[in-house]
């Protein structure tokens, strides 16, 4: 009977050792990373279109029959070659007639040129009146003016004659012409085409208020000189995900911010030897800022996000476990750099994240350290 007992009293005395330890269960463990401080160079996307330096309407300046047309549309041209050929005929009579004009003038105006000084070598002998002396220095002023006219009109005949040949103002790509060969074409006839340049070409972006403080504003003097902001490089990034290799600079910012969208319009020019970018064209414009800087970085695997937004959970001394709830910006490899919310040092939980909630008291081990042990 004793034995019995004893029996019961043992196995009653391991059941509740075994309780025990259930409802004691092991306190978690947790893999654990540390915000760290680390030198970055800001880089910042916007998206953009192209547009050509510069843009040019070919027109007319004189009236008259379009003789030829001397480009392939859409082909580069060089400033200075001829476009168009207009017929110069006319053009040709009229520069004729202004320079028989000056002759004319030029004969006059020796003729009272001689009778002046003639006069003025009699006058004193009384040979001729004041008043015949005051009429032969009117007809010298006048032979002077009319010399001076038809000089002009030699001018603008000149000046129309050369018109009749249309010359590339810029050096660029030429589109469609809108005019062909036997057309009467003038100054009222609109646009011939148009001319654009290609390289260098430029990058247009609008740049948020928040980018400009912290990447262009405080690169900028009292007198906002341009060449501190030298420094940002800007790249490209085509619409198939390729980075244009050549490297632009900012050279215009916009003198106030659109107060509708809270941007300024920003500028960038790109070298653009091989063609390879057209006008109108979206870009999304990557600025780079080559000094370094330093910044906050966590890991990227310690971030998580609910309706309050991003936030990471960090392991207190006391082995606690916080909520922080973090501002971002960008990421560089397997981190994200972190603005505000989170101090330097601080332990953020990297695995384990599904098992924890903040308040619960957990045991951590360093990432650095499990990388050493495997």
């Amino acid at each position: 009977m004793n034995k019995v007992i004893a029996a019961v009293i043992v196995g009653a005395a391991l059941l509740t050792a075994c309780s025990a330890e259930e409802h004691a269960p092991p306190m978690l463990e947790v893999v654990v990373d540390t915000v760290e401080r680390e030198p970055f160079q800001p880089v910042y996307r916007h998206v953009g279109r192209l547009q050509a330096e510069n843009d040019v309407a070919i027109q007319a300046r004189v009236t008259g029959y379009l003789l030829s047309r001397d480009f392939r549309e859409g082909e580069l041209v060089t400033a200075g070659d001829v476009l168009y050929t207009l017929d110069a005929s006319e053009y040709e009579a009229a520069l004729a007639r202004a320079r028989a004009d000056l002759a004319a003038a030029q004969a006059n105006q020796v003729n009272a040129e001689g009778n002046y000084e003639r006069g003025k070598e009699l006058l004193p002998k009384g040979a001729i009146s004041q008043s015949e002396m005051d009429n032969l220095k009117a007809k010298k002023r006048d032979a002077d003016a009319r010399i001076e006219a038809a000089e002009a009109q030699v001018t603008s005949a000149s000046v129309n004659l050369s018109y009749t040949r249309i010359l590339a103002p810029i050096t660029g790509r030429i589109g469609h012409s809108s005019a062909s060969v036997g057309d009467l074409v003038g100054p009222n006839s609109g646009n011939l085409t148009t001319l654009v340049s290609i390289d260098p070409i430029d990058a247009v972006f609008q740049v948020s208020e928040a980018t400009y403080v912290a990447a262009i504003g405080q690169n900028l003097d009292r007198d906002r000189d341009l060449r501190s902001v030298s420094r940002i490089e800007v790249t490209l990034e085509l619409t198939t995900g390729a980075v244009y290799p050549e490297v632009g600079h900012i050279y215009y910012i916009a003198n106030r911010i659109d107060q509708s969208t809270g941007t300024l319009e920003t500028r960038a020019r790109i070298p653009n030897p091989n063609s390879a970018l057209v006008p109108g064209q979206y870009v999304r414009v990557i600025l780079r800022d080559t000094e370094l800087r330093e910044a906050l970085f966590l890991p990227q695997s310690a971030v998580q996000a609910d309706q309050q937004g991003s936030f990471v959970l960090a392991v207190a001394a006391d082995g606690t476990v916080e909520r922080h709830n973090v501002t971002l910006g960008e990421r560089r490899e397997d981190k994200v750099l972190v603005e505000q919310g989170i101090d330097e040092g601080a332990q953020v939980i990297v695995r384990g994240l599904q098992q924890v909630r903040p308040k619960m008291v957990v045991k951590s081990k360093s990432i650095a350290g499990l990388g050493q042990q495997e």
